[in-house]
Order: C-alpha cells, then sequence, then structure tokens
C-alpha cells in the first residue's frame, strides 16, 4: 500500500470516529436534557379532517372522526400516566405546534388529567409524538427536538408500533419501552 493511500486511509477513519462521537456527545446532551426537563407529546387534532367532513355536509362522520381522535389522546395520555417515570411529562395538541416551536407553550400544555398547566418554565424538553416516518413510511412513537427535527442514534429516539410486522404493540407497551430505553442510554452516558 503506497503512503497516500495509508494517509487517505487514515484521515477517512479519524473523520469517521470525529463525526460519532460527536453523534454521541449529541446523544448525550439530549437525554440529560431530557432528564432534568421535559418531554411534550404532541397529540393530533385530526382538525383538517373534520373541517373537511364539516364542509361537504358530512357532520356525522365529523363528529366520529372527532371522538376517535379523542379517545386516541385519552389512551396515550393514559398510557403515559401509568408507564412514563423518567421525565416530567406535558401534551399539547397538534395546532399549538408553532406556539410550542417558538418557546410560547404557556397555556398550550396539559398534565396527565388533561388539564392547561402553565407551571413549566425551563427550555429544556423535546417533543415526542406518535407519527409516520416520512422516509420509511414507519408507524412509531418519534422523539424530536424543539424544531420537530427527529433525532439520530445512539439516542433511543424510537419505539416502533408493530412488533415484527405482525402484531401491533398497545400504546401502554409503546410508552414502557419508550420508558425503558431512556432510561437505559441515560445510565450508560
Amino acid at each position: 500500500m503506497t503512503r497516500h493511500k495509508l494517509v487517505l486511509i487514515l484521515l477517512l477513519f479519524i473523520g469517521t470516529t470525529a463525526i460519532a462521537q460527536k453523534s454521541k456527545d449529541k446523544a448525550v446532551s439530549n437525554i440529560v436534557m431530557l432528564k432534568n426537563g421535559a418531554l411534550f407529546v404532541r397529540l393530533k387534532t385530526s382538525e383538517l379532517q373534520i373541517t373537511g367532513l364539516k364542509k361537504r355536509g358530512k357532520e356525522k362522520e365529523a363528529e366520529e372522526i372527532r371522538i376517535m381522535q379523542e379517545e386516541k389522546n385519552k389512551s396515550i395520555i393514559a398510557a403515559f400516566k401509568a408507564n412514563f417515570n423518567f421525565c416530567p411529562v406535558y401534551f399539547f395538541y397538534s395546532n399549538y405546534s408553532i406556539q410550542i416551536k417558538d418557546g410560547n407553550y404557556k397555556g398550550c400544555l396539559m398534565n396527565t388529567d388533561m388539564q392547561i398547566d402553565s407551571s413549566y418554565n425551563s427550555n429544556n424538553y423535546l417533543i415526542g409524538e406518535f407519527d409516520e416516518s416520512s422516509t420509511t413510511q414507519l408507524d412509531a412513537f418519534f422523539i424530536k427536538d424543539k424544531n420537530y427535527i427527529q433525532l439520530n442514534r445512539p439516542f433511543p429516539f424510537l419505539v416502533k408500533q408493530n412488533e415484527m410486522l405482525v402484531s401491533t404493540r398497545s400504546y401502554d407497551k409503546i410508552v414502557s419501552i419508550l420508558n425503558e430505553k431512556l432510561f437505559s442510554f441515560h445510565k450508560k452516558k
């Protein structure tokens, strides 16, 4: 092997190692921030779908969607209340996404009893939500930064809803797995 090739390989290795270390440092910073801060869970409203149905005179279907979404949101909140203790958790409806992103979350956050809770006053938080990945169409609970950008490995940023493409995990199971992953990663940091 020539000397130039050896130098090139060495530089590539150093660069890759530096990138991996930067990812690890960012993940550790995020887990510490989350542990000392809070998780804000975004809940869907199905507002556009409901409005569209109402405009077409389909009031009954719109109400069915609203009730179904409300029940789903209550189930998500109940799952966090029963299975999550890594850090405080607050909830907000998706129509408050811009206010949350801008850091204006007073009056937007709810506690696990679905009551407006304006007690949280720190900038230390991450966003979580049940969503579909834009790249893989994978349904999962994702953790994102304050700009709604999905975090990356090694941070435990997702828990898949489907188990081996056969069954769908309950919200309780997903939240329990998330809690375990966060504690495990925090312990290893």
